[in-house]
């Protein structure tokens, strides 16, 4: 049975989700204090048991604080972007829970209120699909249904999301941005690798051992020219995550 994870700042909704959904599938929920701010800076409302074997997460945005006009301003200023998160955390702005649902790999129903929806359904969110709060109880469980049919949990395991950047294990396919990107199979093997092994360094050596295996012949110098390939076919910011470590190796990192 698929596993939902029910997130909002009202208990009476959370209760009231749980509720039409319980008989159908397993509903685990998560009441944030209504004074906390979703995802602040360096402290993230979301952590491994929210995610762990979920299928669905539904999380409520009625309660979300942000700025419109600034909201107008990031996407044309993607520096100051990242400055300002910065002033709005401080005032307890909820405008990086944005940037943080790029991240989760994990289909998301949002819930949300007529006047949020022409400001919050842009580029900048990642979802699959929403519920109004006044059609809650008459469309909740058809579009959980209609998400859960469409990502089927097992194939989850099989991809990896990192913002526009889709990587099916099962395909051995990479896109961006709904683009296709052609790799060699061990281009593939080692740029996987090291993304499931995110921040941890690997020498060439070993990457020569766990890629092409202990019996290959060729020197480190194939590690460089694959590296240098599979950087040359990303773009930005894309080919920065693959990081070289000076007189180590490389490994993968999302931080820039």
């Amino acid at each position: 049975m698929d596993k939902i994870r029910v997130i909002s700042r009202e208990r009476n909704l959370v209760q009231k989700v749980t509720g039409l959904l319980e008989n159908n599938f397993i509903v685990t929920s998560k009441k944030m204090p209504e004074n906390f701010s979703y995802f602040q800076l360096n402290n993230p409302s979301l952590d491994k048991e929210d995610v762990n074997d979920v299928g669905l997460i539904v999380l409520d945005l009625t309660n979300l604080i942000i700025d419109k006009s600034f909201l107008s301003k990031s996407i044309s200023d993607s520096q100051g972007y990242s400055e300002n998160i910065l002033d709005l955390s401080n005032k307890n702005y909820d405008y990086a829970l944005l940037k943080e649902l790029k991240r989760i790999q994990i289909p998301k129903l949002l819930i949300m209120n007529v006047d949020q929806a022409e400001l919050l359904l842009g580029n900048l969110i990642r979802y699959e699909d929403v519920v109004l709060l006044k059609q809650l109880s008459e469309e909740l469980l058809l579009r959980v249904n209609l998400i859960l049919n469409k990502y089927n949990t097992t194939d989850l395991k099989n991809i990896i999301i990192i913002e526009d950047m889709i990587i099916n294990l099962e395909k051995y396919e990479l896109s961006v941005n709904g683009s296709v990107i052609e790799l060699t199979f061990k281009e593939f093997e080692m740029m996987k690798y090291l993304i499931q092994n995110e921040n941890k360094v690997f020498s060439r050596n070993i990457l020569l051992s766990k890629i092409w295996g202990y019996d290959f012949y060729g020197g480190n110098r194939t590690v460089d020219v694959h590296m240098r390939r599979i950087r040359s076919k990303l773009p930005s910011p894309y080919d920065q995550m693959f990081k070289t470590i000076r007189n180590v190796g490389y490994m993968f990192s999302q931080k820039i």
